[in-house]
């Protein structure tokens, strides 16, 4: 893990996750992007994700340690969202619509109509990767990868031109590999950011998750 790629993550498409709890819906963290939607989505644009008939047993440490990079958390300076947008999950054809199905099915996850909020396409976020260099792997000048609800948004990266800055890496990431870091901010329980930190600071810190 000792090399470091700067890396400039454009968005192509909007994109949202569920992430803060909005009247009838949910709206994204329009500042970043998170450690783990960059590293899957890229093992999925190298060819790294097996196909499955059934999904495995979900093991964040298992699937990140099989991935030859660690990234940073993603941010941007300019953080804006789309004006809410109503969706609506087709029960009827995905799931059907089981006793236990009707039951939830007018709240959380599995509401029939919601809305969400999207990160507008042209958003700049930067960030680091440690490790394989996808661009010299791959031979391409810029990779796309998808993220978001359903892997609906699609985002261009390039190596970063300017010379590396200091970022955040994920505490509840490093905490999945026992190492306990400093939060300075509290998002999710699965995303926490760190104090910024230097390139050298980073490499020395992923070389423990193992």
């Amino acid at each position: 893990m000792s090399s470091v790629i700067p890396i400039e993550v454009t968005t192509l498409t909007p994109f949202a996750y569920h992430s803060l709890a909005v009247q009838g819906g949910s709206a994204t963290l329009p500042e970043l992007i998170s450690d783990t939607a960059i590293a899957f989505g890229l093992a999925a644009t190298l060819g790294m994700m097996s196909s499955r008939v059934a999904l495995p047993r979900c093991d964040y440490r298992r699937d990140l340690s099989a991935m030859p990079y660690r990234a940073s958390i993603f941010t941007t300076r300019d953080p804006r969202l789309l004006p809410p947008l109503t969706r609506r999950l087709n029960l009827d054809a995905e799931c059907g619509l089981q006793q236990r199905v009707q039951n939830v099915a007018k709240k959380g996850n599995l509401k029939d109509f919601f809305h969400i909020q999207e990160v507008p396409h042209g958003q700049h976020f930067y960030g680091l990767l440690c490790g394989l260099d996808p661009f010299a792997a791959s031979g391409q000048n810029e990779l796309v990868i998808r993220i978001g609800l359903h892997r609906s948004g699609m985002c261009r990266l390039q190596r970063a031109t300017n010379p590396p800055q200091p970022v955040r890496l994920n505490a509840a990431t490093a905490h999945l590999f026992g190492r306990e870091l400093a939060v300075e901010r509290y998002c999710l329980h699965n995303l926490q950011l760190t104090p910024l930190m230097e390139p050298q600071q980073v490499v020395a810190e992923v070389a423990n998750w193992q």
